[in-house]
């Protein structure tokens, strides 16, 4: 007889421990550990089978089922009863019953749950390997599985982790309300501001009124396309849609449809664009990219139409070190646009800046920064404002340090000049803070021609659980008038909602803006007993 059986959690998981790892000193097997109630092993077929409450450690998962047997010459089990599998890279997966193959890292479960990158996977069926994860029959969310605010069925879905999530006849639900149904639903990984984005938003402002927008991303072969829709009661549709080809050293796409600038400006568009990635010179720590755009514009509220080419030129430097305090660092963009109307219009913008560390808590920076434009264009959607170019030259002092274990102090002073209206001036400030509770900066501005002053503010703090309120403004003493005086909310509604509310008195514009938005805290719903 080769089987051997034991009862008692402690001694049988013990027993398999030493029998498993005695044969061949030169060449040790990985550990296996395993604790049930009861365990039946077979040293000649290399079979182990456990059963009632079992928690198994074997190259660097943990299992835990009501039932498991592992053959171990092939590195393949199967477990059953209240599964939990937690693979070597932390991911957990949950289900009625488990196919897991240890060298191919590939787990095949049944009535499954599982959580990738706090988007919460429920299905009847799903295939999990390290860079994919397939599911059938399934249900997905950011928000708490118990009760979501939001969720989306699908008859299956494909998980690529740090990268999308595509969802095959998707339906979208608020509660008990179907919003929509799509043929493909594609959802980014890539960061929690980029899986918001894949989802409709809600709002109002004064140039659209209320408003709603939803960008559908698809495949139509090698192409990536986005078709992006939006209605407002005062704008009406703005409708685009983008194809894109990319490739590792190019990529080519081209947008036809309406579009809007970031001031609500609306302008229709037929451009093509050819553009590099960020390409490295030789050994050197600056990357280049260039990128051409050519097509056709029409301004609605000016009337302005005509053809466009712009090139473009980036150079960016790595964060260089001079030494071992001292860092370099700096951007360059160059645009350079004709029209076909005869019109050419540039734009230059960039910062330099060299950083000297003192010391843990401070630093000492000088800073070039240039925004400014030669010539002019039709287009007001394009067009930089007088009031928005820069040309300073500047040293700023700066120091952040924590006052007691949860409040964090900071202090800036520096000095100034404004080559485009040959000004010095010099500004400090002092603030303080406690995360996701409260922070307030206080700081003035001196112009040492003119003599005027300035006094800016950015203060905030929590209002209750998961809303901040913040106030920035900008106050001249001399003309008792604010420059700016903004407010703004933010709100996260029942754990995947995100609610943002701003208004700016001196413009009179007032924002409103929902948004789906994963949770941070995604956790698994409670068991049946």
């Amino acid at each position: 007889m080769h089987q051997t059986a034991f009862k008692g959690a402690a001694l049988a998981g013990l027993f398999v421990v030493v029998v498993l790892t005695a044969p061949a000193w030169s060449q040790l097997p990985p550990p296996l550990v395993v604790d049930a109630d009861r365990i039946t092993f077979d040293q000649l077929t290399q079979f182990v089978e456990a059963e009632g409450n079992v928690r198994l450690r074997y190259r660097g998962i943990r299992l835990s089922a009501n039932l498991v047997r592992f053959n171990l010459r092939d590195e393949q089990l199967v477990a059953e009863g209240r599964v939990v599998l937690v693979d070597a890279d932390g991911r957990e997966l949950r289900g009625a019953r488990l196919r897991y193959d240890v060298r191919l890292q590939l787990a095949e479960v049944e009535q499954a749950q599982g959580i990738v990158q706090n988007v919460y996977v429920r299905a009847s069926r799903l295939r999990a390997q390290p860079q994919r994860i397939e599911a059938g029959d399934a249900m997905v969310t950011t928000c708490d599985p118990a009760q979501p605010g939001y969720r989306i069925t699908a008859t299956h879905i494909e998980v690529t982790p740090g990268e999308q999530l595509v969802a095959q006849q998707a339906t979208l639900w608020l509660g008990r309300f179907r919003i929509l149904t799509l043929p493909t639903l594609t959802i980014s990984l890539r960061t929690s501001e980029e899986t918001a984005r894949s989802f409709p938003r809600f709002g109002y402002n004064h140039v659209d009124g209320l408003w709603a927008d939803y960008p559908y991303s698809y495949a139509a072969g090698t192409l990536d396309g986005v078709l992006y829709a939006k209605y407002g009661t005062l704008t009406g549709f703005i409708v685009r849609n983008t194809l894109a080809y990319a490739q590792p050293s190019y990529s080519v796409s081209l947008t036809v449809g309406r579009n809007q600038n970031e001031n609500q400006l609306i302008f229709d568009q037929a451009e093509a664009v050819v553009g590099t990635p960020a390409l490295r010179i030789g050994s050197l720590p600056v990357f280049y990219g260039i990128t051409l755009r050519t097509g056709w514009f029409r301004e609605p509220s000016t009337g302005a139409e005509t053809s466009r080419t712009r090139y473009e030129l980036r150079l960016q430097t790595a964060q260089v070190a001079l030494g071992t305090r001292t860092t370099l660092s700096g951007h360059l963009d160059l645009q350079y646009a004709h029209y076909g109307n005869g019109a050419r219009y540039s734009v230059g913008r960039g910062d330099l800046t060299v950083a000297y560390r003192l010391n843990a808590e401070a630093s000492l920076s000088l800073r070039y920064a240039l925004l400014d434009t030669v010539g002019a264009t039709p287009f007001l959607f394009e067009a930089i404002p007088e009031e928005d170019k820069i040309h300073t030259v500047g040293m700023h002092y700066v120091r952040i340090y924590p006052r007691t274990s949860v409040i964090t102090a900071s202090y800036h002073a520096g000095v100034s000049h404004n080559f485009r209206d040959h000004t010095p001036s010099v500004s400090a400030g002092f603030g303080q803070g406690v995360a996701e509770a409260y922070h307030w900066n206080l700081g003035a501005e001196y112009n040492l021609t003119t003599r005027a002053v300035k006094l800016s503010t950015d203060s905030g703090f929590a209002i209750g659980r998961g809303t901040y309120l913040t106030v920035q403004a900008a106050y001249i003493p001399q003309t008792g008038r604010f420059e700016d005086l903004d407010l703004f909310v933010t709100s996260r509604l029942c754990g995947c909602f995100d609610l943002t509310l701003k208004y700016r008195h001196v413009r009179q514009e007032f924002w409103l803006e929902i948004g789906l938005s994963p949770d941070a805290r995604v956790e698994f719903p409670p068991e049946d007993e």
